[in-house]
């Protein structure tokens, strides 16, 4: 959904700063995003993207700017020139809004698939253990996973236990979903299962924060894309806009090197082969081949549109390294 004029959003940064050492990450990151809106951020390494999802829940402290999640301020600027955090109270209360899946699955080893989504809805929420695990089923079943209840993660493919991953964060009921590159630590066989379950929760209107290097998905699910480069926003807009017809110079060589990039599976030739995952989601009525194709086919559209809008300049290959993304 695109934002609603005068309804105030759910997700608010003005001004976001961060440094590691001497290394500046964010620049002075702005960014608004409602209720029910789905924002892809894109961008090369090192450019900041992990580190703006890290800050909106303080797994990286911010040096400056402000923070608001569904209206409660979580940092801002203080008058002394330093940057003053909520109360510890108020941050673990705000950190039950926001739900965050990692790149890599950090799922407990020693649980099931059902212990793990159980477990912070017990630990932190007080949750019923009855109460707890009937929804932790519920939500095992949203992503195709309910007959891997008992399963151990190193039971389980990497795309099982990222799926297994979404739903312990969306265990919590999270008022938004932070998503960090959650396809990168799997066989490329696998990701359009997670990228699935991803456009069903965009579908059901959750509220979702995307950082991702799958431009096909970025332009089928998301209201609004992000390129920030050196820690700034280079471009915003509808997705279609960003994706489809740049406006800068910067966006159109990231996106052309993005889309023109040897396939992963050919990146990938000398790991060894992943058994595919069994089919999953027919009861919903959805086919995982035709999702897929449709993602393929916006990408190749993608790639014809900006083709045709990219200028002769070559594009930048040299990218900055950042320690904290």
């Amino acid at each position: 959904m695109a934002p609603l004029d005068n309804v105030a959003p759910l997700v608010k940064v003005e001004g976001l700063t961060k440094s590691f050492g001497d290394n500046q990450i964010l620049n002075g990151i702005d960014l608004e995003v409602a209720a029910g809106e789905v924002v892809s951020i894109i961008g090369p390494s090192g450019s900041g993207k992990t580190t703006i999802l890290r800050c909106l829940n303080l797994l990286e402290r911010p040096d400056g700017g402000r923070i608001e999640i569904d209206g409660q301020m979580l940092c801002e600027d203080g008058a002394n020139g330093r940057i003053n955090f909520a109360g510890k109270s108020e941050i673990r209360k705000i950190r039950e809004e926001v739900g965050m899946v990692f790149q890599r699955f950090n799922l407990f080893p020693h649980m099931t698939a059902l212990e793990n989504v159980v477990e912070a809805p017990m630990a932190v929420k007080g949750a019923d253990k009855a109460v707890a695990k009937a929804r932790a089923l519920e939500l095992l079943d949203s992503v195709g996973l309910s007959h891997r209840a008992d399963h151990y993660p190193l039971q389980m493919s990497g795309g099982q236990q990222q799926r297994v991953a979404i739903a312990r964060a969306l265990a919590m009921d999270p008022a938004v979903m932070l998503f960090d590159e959650v396809t990168s630590a799997v066989d490329p066989e696998l990701a359009g299962e997670i990228l699935l379950v991803m456009k069903q929760l965009a579908e059901q209107g959750m509220t979702m924060i995307v950082v991702t290097h799958e431009m096909g998905f970025a332009a089928d699910v998301s209201d609004r894309v992000l390129f920030i480069d050196h820690g700034l926003v280079i471009e915003q807009g509808k997705a279609s806009q960003v994706l489809g017809s740049p406006q800068q110079d910067r966006t159109k060589a990231f996106l052309k090197a993005v889309l023109e990039r040897t396939p992963m599976a050919e990146e990938n030739a000398d790991s060894p082969p992943v058994e595919t995952e069994e089919s999953w989601g027919t009861g919903a009525g959805v086919d995982e081949s035709e999702q897929i194709a449709s993602l393929e086919s916006e990408v190749a559209r993608l790639r014809q549109e900006l083709d045709a809008a990219t200028t002769t300049d070559e594009p930048t290959t040299d990218e900055p390294t950042e320690s904290g993304e």
